[in-house]
């Protein structure tokens, strides 16, 4: 067991700090780092914060994808590349579905304000 605060707790106080206090002093290459760093604590700590809830709902869907077999995106991608889920095949609708997904996981962790962009579904 740890003590309080936990890893969220500190990553979060240091990116407020670091954003306050000390990326306002910096400019040039030095400010382009430090905004490289802040974005890497940000999305370290948006990670940390949704814990494996976007890893095992892939999981899940790749299981329901290919059903009484253990397939990863390796599997998958061969797939894709090979034809098995173009449109009209059985499977596609999921495969999209699991792409969507996935896309949107990605970005929630690495580029939220992506997901605030109107894109094709909406």
């Amino acid at each position: 067991m740890r003590d309080a605060p936990g890893a969220a707790d500190l990553i979060a106080t240091a990116l407020e700090s670091f954003r306050a206090d000390i990326l306002p002093g910096l400019d040039g290459q030095g400010r382009y780092r430090g905004l490289m760093v802040a974005n890497a604590l940000a999305i370290a700590l948006r990670q940390i914060e949704a814990g494996d809830a976007p890893l095992e709902a892939g999981r899940a869907r790749l299981a329901a994808i290919y059903p009484g077999e253990v397939s990863g995106p390796a599997r998958l991608a061969a797939d894709i590349r090979a034809g098995t889920f173009d449109p009209g095949r059985p499977g596609h609708a999921a495969v999209a579905a699991h792409l969507r997904a996935l896309a949107r996981d990605k970005a929630a962790e690495s580029a939220p304000r992506a997901l605030d962009r109107p894109g094709p579904e909406t």
